[in-house]
């Protein structure tokens, strides 16, 4: 049995602004929705058409090379934030500002393989940091950006964080 089984966070968990990205995962076992979403996204950033990487859908949106790099950012933040609140780290963490991390990258300039490969990387990595912790750590508390989430959150937060931009680039970008 998984710690993960039977757990869904409960909207007092997180910050008021991501319960659309939470209401969006479905219940059940969130380890096996990441691995599941893994293989999902790998095969729809290589599916990206060249032509369409470079596209924004309006003047100063992002590209879409530009939107998987803030997936991948994103999912890095949090996960971060997941291992600090799990390890009892008693210190604030700071918000991420996230057009600032997209502006100063280099998303532009890489290949849709090679994000898809980093995407693949950064997830695997989460899966494993979050599917060996045990019930006390999942119900471990932290402060982020000034909002106390718990380490349950988190990879709920991650998960409904991708599906919301899958979504936009299929809808304003492909």
């Amino acid at each position: 049995m998984s710690a993960w089984d039977n757990e869904y966070p409960s909207s007092s968990e997180y910050a008021h602004y991501y319960a659309g990205y939470v209401s969006h995962v479905p219940k059940g076992n969130i380890i096996e929705t990441l691995n599941t979403q893994m293989h999902e996204m790998y095969t729809f950033i290589n599916a990206i058409p060249g032509d369409k990487a470079f596209h924004a859908y309006a003047e100063g949106k992002w590209t879409v090379k530009q939107v998987i790099g803030h997936i991948l950012e994103t999912e890095r933040v949090f996960s971060y934030r997941g291992l600090a609140f799990s390890r009892r780290d008693p210190n604030p963490l700071p918000s991420m500002e996230q057009d600032d991390y997209v502006k100063y990258s280099n998303y532009n300039s890489r290949t849709i393989h090679n994000l898809a490969n980093e995407y693949l990387a950064v997830r695997i990595s989460t899966i494993h940091l979050f599917q060996n912790m045990t019930k006390e750590m999942i119900s471990l508390k932290g402060t982020a950006s000034g909002v106390e989430f718990t380490v349950r959150s988190i990879p709920f937060i991650i998960a409904g964080h991708e599906l919301h931009h899958k979504e936009i680039i299929r809808e304003k970008y492909l």
